[in-house]
């Protein structure tokens, strides 16, 4: 009677998440190639799930055994090993070694891994590696974390690197890089092509200063000072030498 219930339980869940996918295939708001969505999604592995295939939105909430593939997420999708959206992302990602994001995330992706975006990111990051083209909010890795541009706050065990503006607080047990750094720096080594904010470590290393910085280190390197290297603090305030 117990599997009785459970089977009619899973006919019925079947039942209605065919009819929401079947009524809204053409609907606005979905993803790009996306055949329909769907309130819920459950399986194994990538095609192998309720509904079947690679092209649907998950909008509501998705649970895969080892791998989920979705266009559009809105919602929550966990799975064990790794997870996919080939469009947007507004909402959580959580699985086990990966997360994968092909466009703009907007919401919260956690993993034991990493997190690898293509686009835009507008929210929490938690795992071992992040790497995305730009970031907007709160930035927490075991390891450590890539980006062409950073605004917030972020931490890594071992290195933060910046391609191009850095704004906000970075945080890291050996190396900060960025390279035009407005905000804070706390790191071993810190570097930055242009400083304008602090930085606290035991060596701090700064091209140039185009308003003000400061810092504090054993080893502080502002190279368009007028004195470039001094031990403990050292601070601009003011245009670059010509």
């Amino acid at each position: 009677m117990k599997n009785l219930k459970l089977g009619v339980a899973a006919a019925a869940l079947a039942a209605i998440t065919s009819s929401f996918a079947a009524e809204n295939a053409a609907g606005e708001d979905q993803g790009v190639g996306a055949v329909g969505w769907t309130p819920v999604q459950v399986g194994l592995c990538a095609p192998v799930s309720f509904p079947w295939g690679f092209d649907w939105d998950l909008k509501g909430f998705g649970l895969d055994l080892f791998y989920s593939e979705n266009v559009y997420l809105k919602g929550l999708s966990i799975a064990g090993l790794a997870g996919r959206a080939r469009d947007e992302q507004d909402g959580i990602l959580i699985t086990g070694l990966c997360n994968w994001n092909d466009a703009d995330v907007r919401g919260l992706s956690i993993t034991l891994g990493a997190n690898l975006g293509f686009g835009d990111v507008y929210g929490i990051d938690v795992a071992t590696f992040g790497m995305r083209n730009a970031m907007k909010g709160v930035d927490v890795n075991l390891a450590a974390s890539y980006q062409k541009s950073f605004t917030g706050w972020q931490t890594s065990c071992v290195c933060n690197f910046t391609e191009e503006d850095c704004t906000g607080a970075s945080f890291a047990l050996a190396l900060n890089m960025a390279k035009d750094e407005k905000g804070f720096q706390a790191a071993t080594i810190n570097s930055a092509e242009d400083l304008h904010g602090v930085q606290i470590g035991v060596i701090n290393i700064a091209q140039g200063c185009s308003n003000w910085c400061f810092q504090l280190g054993l080893i502080n390197i502002i190279l368009d000072n007028r004195v470039k290297i001094l031990p403990v603090v050292n601070g601009y305030f003011g245009g670059g030498e010509e």
